[in-house]
């Protein structure tokens, strides 16, 4: 298990320190492997490397329970009264000491400990498997953070890039309401409009541009890496979708741990009520020892195979398998019911895509419309039919327009990275 602890800990580092590698070439991050990193840079994924080790040093402990053991004792008393013959033998004299000595070293292995151990064994790494993955359960979440927090900096970008093309619509209008100035065909009031408009660009842009720099400071935050000057790749929605509708989230293999920690459970039962046989081995001295007619030291020494079976488990056997059942059909009842919610929030979800794939489509048309309207009435405006307020009007309509369309298509990946988040990521 150490050996397998130390390489996947190895393959991780590489894998993260060529991702770190590929994205300082290119300057470019994926919101997948912002997520990876976010996890592995997450505190609490040290963790599940401290449940293994855990998880080791009791193992450990239990397979050192067949090695031999050795045991020693002594003990001297004073007996207030000793064995006597009740009548004498003519040429023999027993008299046996009132102070008593002995000193005795043992030696005992196992031979069969009814499964005790074997249960233990699965007990600490069924236990280790929970803990693990309450761990990734708890840790899932950082998902979603991320996702919200790079496609925030992504509706942030699009929005920066509309307020540029709009300086650029205003800086056009500006040149051209000069010349008409110029000409005598226009007022000055309306360069003043246009002037209004691109201080609240700019003011617009400032904001922008402080709450991105909150937002990537936050996603550093997360993934431990530089991100100042690589660029976020925007997810295309149509490959963004689910690889499968089966759901793979990691509650899943929390129940199926539990499951098995339970059958480790039923196991560790059947050991208790198991007979259990050692050999032993016995060496010492003592006054008297084992022939009791010699009031002398003596050594001495025995061998045998001993037999220990404790009965009192059966008295509560019946109660403890009857709990057993009841946790394991609980933990079946609430894989059942977290299915049931999944399925029910990813159908709302689903309908959540298809409503912003619609939308998305009429803003689309919206755009082209207020463009052309724009468009015309730039010519309305020079030939003198419209007012600069309306013309302004009709810059804010397709301004607001394209944000709309940003708004939306990041409300169709947010909903995308909902599906996913709910149905679980695939393994990566």
């Amino acid at each position: 298990m150490r050996r397998n602890i130390t390489i996947t800990g190895f393959v991780t580092a590489v894998v993260l320190a060529c991702t770190v590698t590929c994205l300082t070439a290119e300057a470019r991050i994926t919101i997948e492997q912002c997520m990876e990193l976010a996890r592995q840079n997450y505190p609490q994924i040290r963790q599940l490397n401290l449940i293994e080790e855990a998880a080791r040093y009791d193992i450990a402990s239990v397979s050192k329970s067949w090695l031999p053991k050795f045991s020693i004792s002594g003990k001297a008393t004073y007996q207030s009264d000793v064995v006597e013959m009740p009548f004498d033998i003519p040429g023999f004299s027993f008299n046996l000491p009132h102070d008593q000595y002995s000193a005795v070293g043992e030696i005992s292995q196992t031979i069969w400990d009814g499964g005790t151990s074997k249960s233990q064994k699965e007990i600490y790494t069924s236990g280790a498997r929970v803990q693990q993955k309450q761990t990734e359960v708890s840790m899932y979440a950082i998902n979603d953070r991320v996702a919200k927090i790079y496609l925030g900096i992504l509706l942030i970008d699009w929005q920066l890039k509309q307020n540029d093309i709009l300086w650029k619509s205003l800086e056009r209008n500006t040149v051209e309401v000069q010349a008409l100035i110029d000409n005598g065909t226009a007022y000055r009031s309306d360069l003043d409009m246009i002037k209004v408009k691109m201080l609240d660009c700019t003011r617009q842009k400032e904001e922008l541009l402080s709450d991105r720099t909150a937002y990537i400071g936050m996603l550093e935050k997360l993934t431990g890496m530089e991100l100042d000057g690589v660029e976020l790749t925007v997810p295309e929605a149509d490959n963004a979708s689910p690889v499968t509708s089966e759901i793979s989230r990691p509650e899943l293999e929390l129940y199926d741990a539990q499951i098995l920690q339970n059958e480790a459970q039923l196991h560790q039962l059947n050991s208790k009520i198991s007979p259990r046989f050692s050999l032993s081995l016995q060496g010492g001295i003592g006054r008297p020892g084992l022939n009791i007619l010699k009031n002398s030291f003596q050594p001495y020494w025995t061998a045998g195979i001993r037999m220990s079976w404790d009965i009192g488990a059966l008295y509560t056997r019946k109660d403890e398998k009857r709990k057993i059942d009841t946790q394991t059909r609980t933990i079946e009842t609430e894989r059942e019911t977290f299915l049931f919610n999944t399925e029910l929030n990813a159908t709302q979800m689903r309908s959540a895509i298809d409503k912003a794939r619609g939308q998305l489509e009429r803003d689309r048309e919206i755009i082209a419309l207020q463009e052309s309207i724009r468009n015309a009435g730039e010519e309305q405006y020079r030939s003198g039919t419209i007012s600069m307020t309306d013309l302004m009007d009709r810059i804010d309509d397709e301004y607001n327009a394209r944000v709309t369309e940003g708004i939306h298509r990041i409300q169709l990946l947010m909903a995308i990275y909902d599906l996913q988040n709910c149905m679980g990521y695939p393994e990566r």
